[in-house]
């Protein structure tokens, strides 16, 4: 009877310790954070990226910092009113739970620390904090579950513990739930960043009302338009037809197609639908279109924010000064441009800025009424944005790919250094959105590139003539030696043009990638190295020295890939040789060749705009007094290729047979001469010379050759620029090659 009553007692004498503290303010703010700490966490990981979760997230970091020292003063206070007595499950929980949030502590102090300073999160980190906090979850749960369910009775004492349960109950959820409308109230103030924009009123529909955009072949994803119409439409029909129709709807149709001509040719077959309503459907679809078909210029620029703030600025620094940077800046397509604008229309730049210049084309300043056909922020070219943002592509060419504009993290487009800390805190440690938005298996393939690296002009842009076929590298490299029946034994663009460097960004590793790993601190390049060693220099585009310098050895071949070396070929890029006998004749014609392989170019040496771009042999043969007694490929005063026939380009013609020499591609009709050389494939080029009569016998001559290429010949620049200007692009030599020759009787 007596062990009885010391029993209650001893049980009483802990209600009195514990009422107090269920019923304490600090008990109760207490469970509240702890509360929003848990729900917000587990949020995060369980629903989708949105802008809730990302206040939240700010929200949950701010409060982790600020709720240490209360979260210790009542973790300590506590542990002094509880501590004593026999050891049981109740203090383990509560000792397990207090070890657990102490590590979720620290690991999210680190974790807090990696997303404000440091390129991105550490996994190690990462997880400690995420499991941590989870296990704190548990166990915190189970230790207030054990306490609230064992059994002190129904009467007396217990009435007043339900009674101080319930405040805590109460506080705790009255507290998290006012974090949690402080999240809701920042949602509803937070203004939301413009990406969809409507096109001007006096927007020139040229080319219909569903083609914005065309010529070119770019769109922006209109999945959502086109399901929403083919459901309006089938409303107008049979559900045996609709059916038809729909699967007519939904092969693949020519980019050509706007979504008025799809339904048109959907619908053939079919009985005839009602043509007021067809045209009401129309009509709805091309003000929806035009109200909410482009995009602002903002979303598509801002290439500098991903390589600030320890993020991609490796990357960043190698896009800088190439060729995908300054696509729209260059000054030669500008003068192109403005010679096409004279005589086509503004409207018909829409086929060029596909490729060249998309920030200008999505965002609707390719128009008559804007007189720079430029938009801020489209001097960045093919922008960081732009290319990340493709999910589709399709080797047809003339910039056909589609862009669906990512969902931006809160104050990414804000001004500021604050939004910019925020936005990129959340992005390093909010990651999942980023990675997704930005990073495809697309991008690894060559239809990629062939988007863009693949041209053919149309009735769109040259009126009356129909397909004649541009610069086209992507079929050059796809039916060469370098394809073959598996990835790994081809040898692809971005192995070639984006090869592997050693890398500290987060962009670091690849475990898509059939030769690469996750932990290989390589990415790849993009400097994208092709031929254009003029526009980084003529612009002073940030850090040019050094990629004209690497540019040139690119054209060389002097880069080594160590990932393609085994099935790459070895030597120059372009490799001569002199084919001759080692003697010549007093008073002789001297036989000489020169022979040119294409070693190494993925396709058509050389490639690009050839109406444009020059390559030819220059080859020079002098005495031992060093007189040059014979030069072919030699530059006059106005730096015009004279004494050899052979040049490496392409004449094209237009209606009348004139020349194409302004890079006019709207009148283009055909080519009367074109020269390059296919990989793998060799040219054969006679250099015969006469050796002068006065000449002694047993003297000896040099023979020198070299392969020389610049990128625009003084002819198209002489057209574009005027005669009186005296623009001239550098001449890189791309190959070199000797012999000496001992004269004889």
């Amino acid at each position: 009877m007596e062990s009885k009553t010391n029993l209650t007692q001893q049980k009483n004498r802990k209600l009195d310790k514990s009422i107090p503290e269920w019923r304490s303010k600090l008990t109760g703010v207490t469970g509240a954070l702890l509360l929003f700490e848990i729900v917000t966490g587990l949020t995060l990981y369980l629903l989708p990226f949105s802008r809730f979760n990302q206040f939240s997230l700010l929200l949950h970091t701010l409060l982790g910092v600020l709720m240490l020292l209360p979260i210790i003063w009542y973790s300590y206070s506590h542990w002094l009113k509880r501590k004593g007595g026999n050891f049981s499950h109740f203090q383990l929980l509560g000792y397990l739970s207090v070890a657990l949030l102490l590590l979720s502590f620290i690991s999210g102090s680190v974790v807090t620390w990696q997303g404000l300073m440091t390129e991105r999160l550490e996994t190690l980190w990462d997880l400690t904090h995420l499991v941590s906090s989870l296990l704190f979850s548990v166990f915190v749960i189970l230790h207030l579950t054990t306490l609230i369910f064992r059994n002190f009775g129904r009467l007396g004492p217990a009435k007043e513990l339900i009674s101080a349960r319930r405040t805590f109950y109460f506080n705790a959820i009255l507290g998290s739930g006012l974090l949690f409308a402080v999240c809701f109230i920042a949602l509803a103030v937070y203004e939301k960043p413009q990406i969809k924009k409507s096109f001007s009123d006096n927007y020139n529909w040229r080319f219909g009302k569903d083609r914005p955009f065309a010529p070119s072949f770019a769109k922006l994803d209109d999945s959502e338009l086109k399901a929403k119409v083919r459901l309006q439409v089938s409303a107008l029909l049979s559900p045996t037809d609709a059916n038809k129709f729909q699967q007519a709807f939904d092969k693949p149709q020519s980019p050509e197609f706007g979504i008025f001509t799809i339904i048109n040719n959907s619908l053939e077959g079919l009985p005839k639908v009602n043509e007021d309503e067809l045209q009401k459907i129309f009509d709805n679809a091309a003000q929806d279109i035009k109200e909410n078909g482009a995009l602002t210029a903002k979303a598509m620029a801002g290439s500098a924010s991903c390589g600030s703030s320890n993020c991609h600025s490796e990357i960043y620094n190698e896009w800088l000064p190439s060729a995908h940077r300054f696509s729209s800046m260059d000054d030669m397509f500008q003068q192109v441009q403005t010679l096409m604008v004279d005589e086509t229309s503004a409207e018909h730049t829409r086929y060029c800025a596909g490729c060249h210049d998309p920030i200008s084309l999505f965002s609707g300043a390719k128009n008559s009424s804007n007189i720079t056909l430029s938009a801020q922020g489209a001097d960045e070219g093919a922008s960081c944005m732009v290319c990340h943002s493709i999910t589709k592509a399709d080797v047809q060419g003339n910039g056909n790919y589609e862009v669906k504009a990512p969902q931006r993290y809160v104050f990414e487009l804000n001004d500021g250094d604050m939004a910019k800390t925020i936005s990129d805190f959340l992005i390093r440690t909010y990651p999942q959105q980023h990675l997704q938005s930005f990073s495809r298996a697309l991008y690894k393939t060559p239809e990629f590139c062939g988007a863009c690296h693949k041209q053919y002009l149309d009735t769109d842009v040259n009126t009356d003539i129909g397909k004649v076929q541009g610069q086209n590298q992507y079929d050059n490299w796809k039916n060469s030696r370098w394809v073959k029946d598996t990835v790994e034994d081809s040898v692809t663009c971005r192995e070639c043009h984006m090869p592997l460097v050693d890398s500290k960004d987060p962009a670091r590793g690849d475990v898509l990638d059939y030769n690469r790993d996750d932990n290989d601190n390589k990415h790849r390049s993009h400097r994208t190295l092709g031929t254009n060693q003029y526009i980084p220099a003529l612009h002073k585009l940030k850090n040019q020295e050094l990629h004209t310098q690497l540019t040139e050895k690119w054209m060389r071949g002097e880069i080594k890939i160590p990932e393609i070396a085994h099935k790459w070929k070895a030597g120059r890029a372009m490799e001569i040789a002199i084919n001759a006998r080692d003697k010549g004749r007093i008073g002789e014609e001297f036989n000489l060749k020169v022979e040119i392989l294409n070693n190494k170019a993925g396709h058509d040496f050389p490639t690009g705009p050839m109406d444009m771009i020059q390559a030819w042999i220059e080859v020079v043969v002098t005495d031992e007094a060093g007189n040059t007694i014979y030069k072919g490929g030699y530059l006059d005063e106005n730096d015009y290729v004279q004494g050899l026939p052979v040049i490496y380009r392409a004449d094209g013609f237009d209606r009348e047979g004139k020349l194409i020499n302004r890079h006019n591609l709207w009148d283009l009709v055909g080519a009367s001469y074109k020269r390059t050389l296919f990989p793998g494939m060799s040219d054969n080029i006679k250099a015969p010379f006469k050796v002068p009569d006065t000449i002694q016998k047993g003297s000896k001559l040099t023979i020198d050759v070299k392969l020389q290429y610049r990128k625009a010949n003084p002819e198209f620049l002489d057209r574009v620029y005027g005669a009186d200007k005296k623009v001239r692009t550098p001449i890189t030599t791309i190959a070199t090659a000797q012999k000496v020759i001992e004269v004889v009787e």
